[in-house]
């Protein structure tokens, strides 16, 4: 009798344990065939480290991210891929641009600042959500 309840127990722990496990943010990527490198890779939002650490910022994987409005954007602008992080938390629209190395898009500190992001909103092309919601225009 002991051993049967042990052997409960073990399968018991071994169940929690896997279901516990923390799993990758999975992509949306094979739901368009078209579309399948993005920056140079078939999954961006684990590949990418500096992508996946500002989704790991912003706690898009969380249970509470879940419930707002989150999303990773692919755009091609001036025939690069920009790479645009959306959330609820985020305080401005214009500092969460990247493109493929991780770089910012700088419109905020460069000159002519504002015409830069006017222009990019005007000429950016969507390619495709990669993840969640698209929240902004």
């Amino acid at each position: 009798m002991k051993s049967k309840t042990f052997l409960l127990l073990m399968a018991v722990v071994l169940v929690i344990t896997f279901l516990s496990c923390e799993k990758d943010i999975s992509t949306t990527l094979n739901e368009n065939p078209n579309i399948t490198i993005v920056c140079g890779t078939k999954d961006p939002l684990n590949d990418l480290k500096w992508l996946s650490d500002e989704m790991k910022l912003w706690n898009f994987s969380s249970e509470e991210a879940k419930m707002k409005l989150n999303g990773i954007v692919l755009f091609e602008y001036k025939g690069n891929q920009v790479i645009e992080v959306q959330c609820s938390v985020c305080s401005s629209l214009n500092i969460h641009q990247y493109y493929c190395d991780g770089a910012k898009l700088d419109f905020v500190t460069s000159p002519n600042s504002r015409a830069r992001y006017d222009d990019y909103i005007l000429k950016r092309k969507e390619i495709k959500i990669l993840y969640g919601t698209k929240i902004w225009k």
